[in-house]
């Protein structure tokens, strides 16, 4: 109940003040969620954890296991592991800068070494708004946060993830299935029209000899 309590402070005090809350030393006590929105409905989303500096993982072992389900997608009510979507990949490094927004990164951040895990699913989403649900029983709060490719220098919006919470939805870069039929038809006539011209082309050229 008081990590719940906290987290609710940490919400409502806003973004400004969301890094000196969370660092401890140069560490966080929640997972990084980085979703990047790519074209065409593609998504990547990056979990990171700091198994150097978070009191609540207190080795890699302990965050390979915190990042192996640490949040799941919301399909029409049912509950869908990342896993069961895609495989991961996992990467070791220290690069907090490029897997957390600014404002959740200590002041400090670039002057220390970090012993960072980062899971990263990537999917093609089949519905125009993704949603994400922390599962009940999970010790790990998680800070989404978005990163749209379509607009790099726009400022990332963010939400924490309890146990048992819904993110919003999430609006992916959508091609509308009319669109994709028209490019897929456009493409198949360009094609065809090609092979008549090249066809006729050589045809006439076999008459003219």
């Amino acid at each position: 109940m008081m990590r719940r309590a906290r987290s609710i402070l940490i919400l409502a005090a806003g973004g400004a003040v969301l890094a000196p809350l969370c660092a401890l030393g140069h560490g966080s006590e929640f997972l990084s969620a980085k979703l990047t929105l790519l074209p065409d409905a593609e998504v990547r989303l990056d979990v990171t954890a700091d198994f150097g500096g978070n009191p609540l993982i207190s080795d890699e072992s302990t965050a390979r296991s915190a990042l192996a389900d640490p949040v799941r997608l919301n399909v029409e009510g049912h509950l869908v592991a990342l896993s069961d979507v895609t495989e991961p990949s996992v990467s070791q490094h220290q690069n907090w800068t490029e897997f957390a927004p600014a404002s959740y990164l200590p002041s400090d951040t670039e002057a220390q070494e970090h012993q960072l895990i980062t899971t990263t699913w990537s999917w093609r989403s089949e519905t125009p708004e993704i949603v994400f649900e922390m599962p009940k029983g999970k010790i790990h709060d998680v800070l989404l946060w978005t990163r749209d490719e379509a607009a790099p220098a726009a400022p990332p919006k963010w939400m924490l993830l309890l146990a048992g919470d819904k993110s919003k939805a999430i609006s992916v870069h959508w091609t509308p299935w009319w669109r994709r039929w028209q490019t897929v038809m456009a493409s198949s006539f360009l094609v065809f029209a090609i092979g008549y011209f090249v066809s006729r082309n050589f045809t006439l050229r076999q008459r003219t000899l």
